[in-house]
């Protein structure tokens, strides 16, 4: 019989990967833009992403929760949580950047 994992283990393990999938993706990034004739929009991009696998990674019991149960959570403004939502903005804000520099330079 398989041994049971509990809830924190899980958490721990997807903010693991959220964590590492981030690196992943910054690593491939600056590869890319140096090996790519600098292209700065998918720079950009990879940092976006970057960011927002890390704010998802600052909240991993989201991972486990029904859509739901994430809507009427209370607003808890928390460090993390506005840790968190800044993480958020600025990747957004940054994927915006690069596809309009994609659509201008292109």
């Amino acid at each position: 019989m398989a041994p049971r994992v509990n809830l924190a283990t899980k958490r721990l393990l997807a903010a693991c990967l959220c964590y590492a999938v981030a690196l992943g993706v910054m690593v491939y990034g600056v590869n890319a833009f140096y090996l790519d004739q600098l292209v700065l929009p998918e720079l950009t991009r990879s940092f976006a992403v970057a960011l927002l696998l890390v704010g998802m990674g600052l909240a991993p019991q989201l991972f486990f929760m029904s859509v739901s149960q994430i809507i009427s959570q209370p607003e808890n403004m928390t460090l993390t949580a506005k840790l968190q939502g800044y993480l958020f903005n600025l990747g957004v804000f940054l994927l915006i950047c690069s596809l309009l520099m994609e659509w201008l330079y292109h």
